[in-house]
């Protein structure tokens, strides 16, 4: 099956013209802040790239292997698993290879590691299981639905039962909301979004948990779920409709919802907060976040080379994901200042804690995550802010000697609302 998905691709490896966009973010993206001599630090692409320095572990050198498995010039073995391996699927590939030309990375190397995986060179899904950590909502005496009702479910992720900071960003959500007297609830024992699952190519056991929250979210009646972690939307809205179906329910991260709380003054920042920050995007709420585009056509070629669509296909260049909320809702917070790095937005430099690196090539989240890092010191900030457990986490684990402190979006407008 897995095989018959990479035939299917195959007209997107051969478009690749060795441009090395898929290791180098198109230069006019490059955001001018701190001077030139600093923009030229901060240009690459690929982690695993910036890691090993070989061509094979880029999106085009991917794209290469796909193609000569399809045509039978090698086979699949541990080595070149454990290249794969190595990818966070973070999607940069994917958008700066359209800076030129329409061709679908990432939906190659999704498809190579599912086939990868299907014969049994992948790796088991580390499912998240909840540890002895205090439930996250003990205390707040939330609704959970679908025993109560509620117009609005939120979906916390499943950081909130290992990770405390999660847990805590988790309450400081919940308040918010209850400050801003929204009608919500929570579910009870909510299921993991399996995105460990997705990361690694069990394309099967993906599908699987997507069937089992997609119904529970369902079977909760909110007319809009609102998600705490970047990570969830991009499995909502973008991931499952291509393996189930997205949920019923309008999804919104946090930072959507408490956007217009804040502008319609239902939830008044009145607090100071005297930083100076900056935003990392992550990558699953930012160019991952798009669903999936519905087109029905046929692909001709002409002058025996050029591949067209007709009709035109459309095509996802990662730009309509969530970008603006996070930093709208950071500039209604009084005295707090907002610089932007180099590498922001579709094109934002991923933090190195996805697609299971961090367990598979912890090497490579390192570097990832000290990169990321020491970009958002170029510009001045003193503060990191993000929007996934992922993201926080990653680029908080690796750092030594000079902290740079990296927080959510969430916990800024709760300092911000004086409630902590």
């Amino acid at each position: 099956m897995s095989l018959e998905r990479l035939e299917t691709l195959r007209h997107d490896m051969k478009k690749c013209v060795r441009c090395s966009l898929c290791k180098l973010v198109p230069l006019p993206t490059i955001q001018p802040t701190g001077g030139l001599r600093l923009q030229t630090r901060f240009t690459s692409a690929c982690p695993p790239v910036d890691e090993y320095h070989f061509h094979a572990y880029s999106g085009g050198g991917m794209n290469v292997m796909a193609l000569a498995l399809l045509d039978g010039r090698i086979g699949v073995d541990r080595d070149l698993a454990q290249i794969v391996s190595a990818c966070t699927t973070c999607g940069l590939c994917d958008v700066s290879c359209k800076f030129i030309m329409a061709a679908e990375r990432q939906d190659v190397i999704i498809a190579l590691k599912e086939y990868i995986a299907e014969l049994g060179f992948g790796t088991a899904p580390q499912l998240e299981n909840p540890s002895p950590l205090p439930n996250w909502a003990d205390g707040l005496r939330l609704k959970t639905l679908p025993e109560s009702q509620a117009e609005v479910l939120l979906f916390v992720g499943a950081g909130v039962h290992h990770n405390l900071q999660h847990a805590a960003t988790a309450r400081k959500l919940a308040k918010l909301l209850r400050r801003a007297r929204v009608d919500f609830g929570i579910l009870e024992d909510e299921p993991e979004s399996g995105i460990e699952a997705y990361w690694i190519g069990q394309r099967q056991g993906f599908a699987e948990q997507a069937q089992r929250v997609v119904d529970r979210l369902d079977n909760a009646r909110a007319k809009t779920i609102a998600t705490l972690c970047g990570e969830d939307l991009g499995m909502l809205r973008s991931k499952y409709p291509s393996y189930y179906r997205a949920p019923q329910a309008k999804v919104l991260h946090a930072s959507e919802f408490l956007l217009p709380l804040i502008q319609k003054g239902r939830l008044r920042l009145t607090q100071p907060v005297k930083q100076c920050v900056t935003y990392h995007d992550p990558c699953y709420l930012g160019r991952q976040s798009e669903p999936p585009l519905v087109w029905q056509g046929e692909e001709r070629q002409t002058h025996g080379v050029m591949r067209y669509f007709t009709p035109p296909k459309p095509i996802n260049y990662g730009v309509n994901g969530v970008f603006d909320a996070p930093r709208q809702v950071l500039r209604t917070i009084p005295g707090l200042r907002l610089v932007e790095m180099h590498r922001i937005r579709e094109y934002a430099y991923c933090c190195g804690g996805g697609g299971g690196v961090p367990d598979a090539h912890p090497n490579v989240a390192r570097s990832a995550a000290l990169q990321r890092v020491d970009e958002a010191r170029a510009v001045g900030a003193e503060t990191l802010v993000t929007a996934c457990q992922h993201c926080r986490h990653n680029l908080t684990h690796w750092q030594d000697g000079t902290i740079t402190p990296v927080v959510d979006v969430v916990d800024l407008v709760y300092t911000a609302a004086g409630l902590g």
